[in-house]
């Protein structure tokens, strides 16, 4: 099969789509993934093993990809997308995006690198028991900000940020929406055939596991001509992206953010630190920082600002304990990437108490303390 394809994401979803377009016979095959393989997401991820773990991602799947078809030509990228030009710059040698990654910040980067790239993009994502499955920028049909306009996790959106990593997903779940993508992106590929005439421009298929009288639904996407992302009045006016690991719409989100080397530092030379962990009690449950406290965010959310002051300044007296030195303590909120953690510290600093938010969240902890060669500090 003539062209090229990029799949940006080698986790649960790029694994399917990526072993089932080599096996296709697509011409040419790019994967991007700046991370590794972990031994929690071999459950989902089909296109990794045991012997990859620490491996690179896209290079441990395209092992796999070679292993079904070695005529393929497969090119690894181990690195992440940090900005529009940059995937632009890729996108360029390839003739379709497959996007599976799972994260808001790299959807709407994709996004906008696809149409400034002028490439089509099959959307793909997945998480607990439901998927979404979309082509974008094919034909004149509409982009991604023309379905969902509002960033997720800003203020003026109307749900949470949801990702595998927080929310989990079973494994059959991104094996059905990642062998659909694939399809759709074979359909793009295959011009002037009834395939390519049947991709899903303009629609959106939702997938629900629950729903067992109608588990696929498609609804219809219009292009919006005032669209930030793909009118003309954006090609003037490029929109912009929110930080990596930080909703939209959370003004000072610069000002309030601890880095996780200074936070080790901090932990490691005993300094009274309050940390308040804004994970699920699940989660926290599982592996949390010593001495942290779980205050869930959607908890910490519902409390009034003079209860939150009230029950902070309480935390920090007994994080400090007799006799403890007389430097304040300081409140640091803490969640998985720094995300709902960054909500926390801000509701907290509009309640009047001067709480940080660990930037990256645990895992750019544990990316520092692996760095530095010694364990996650005081992790339990």
């Amino acid at each position: 099969m003539q062209g090229g394809i990029l799949v940006v994401g080698a986790g649960g979803l790029g694994c399917p789509v990526a072993l089932y377009l080599c096996a296709a016979g697509v011409g040419r095959l790019g994967i991007v993934d700046g991370d590794t393989v972990a031994l929690s997401n071999l459950h989902r991820q089909i296109g990794h093993s045991w012997q990859n773990l620490g491996e690179s991602k896209a290079c441990s799947l395209r092992r796999a990809c070679l292993s079904i078809n070695k005529t393929s030509s497969v090119e690894a990228y181990s690195f992440r997308l940090e900005s529009v030009e940059q995937a632009a710059e890729l996108m360029q040698g390839y003739n379709v995006v497959v996007d599976c990654t799972d994260a808001p910040f790299s959807r709407y980067l994709l996004s906008d690198a696809a149409i400034a790239s002028g490439r089509p993009l099959v959307a793909a994502s997945a998480v607990g028991l439901s998927g979404q499955l979309a082509v974008y920028n094919f034909e004149d049909g509409p982009c991604l900000r023309c379905a969902f306009p509002t960033f997720p996790g800003s203020e003026e959106a109307s749900e949470p940020v949801a990702s595998c990593e927080e929310n989990g997903v079973l494994g059959p779940i991104v094996g059905t929406v990642g062998s659909l993508a694939a399809l759709e992106a074979i359909k793009v590929l295959a011009k002037g055939t009834g395939l390519h005439a049947s991709c899903l421009r303009g629609r959106l298929l939702l997938f629900d596991a629950l729903d067992a009288a109608q588990p696929f639904r498609s609804l219809r996407i219009r292009r919006h001509p005032d669209c930030v992302g793909c009118s003309l009045r954006s090609a003037r006016n490029p929109p912009g992206l929110p930080p990596r690991g930080c909703p939209a719409g959370l003004p000072g989100s610069d000002l309030v953010g601890l880095q996780a080397e200074e936070l080790q530092v901090r932990l490691r030379a005993g300094r009274p630190t309050l940390l308040l962990d804004v994970r699920q009690p699940a989660h926290f449950s599982v592996a949390q920082l010593k001495g942290a406290h779980n205050w869930p965010l959607p908890e910490l959310s519902r409390t009034s600002a003079e209860e939150l002051f009230r029950k902070t300044s309480s935390l920090e007296s007994d994080c400090k304990g007799a006799g403890a030195s007389e430097e304040p303590t300081q409140v640091v909120c803490i969640c998985r990437r720094g995300v709902d953690s960054l909500r926390a510290t801000l509701l907290l600093r509009q309640a009047g108490v001067e709480a940080l938010n660990l930037e990256g969240g645990l895992l750019a902890l544990a990316r520092v303390a692996q760095e530095a060669g010694f364990a996650l500090p005081a992790l339990t």
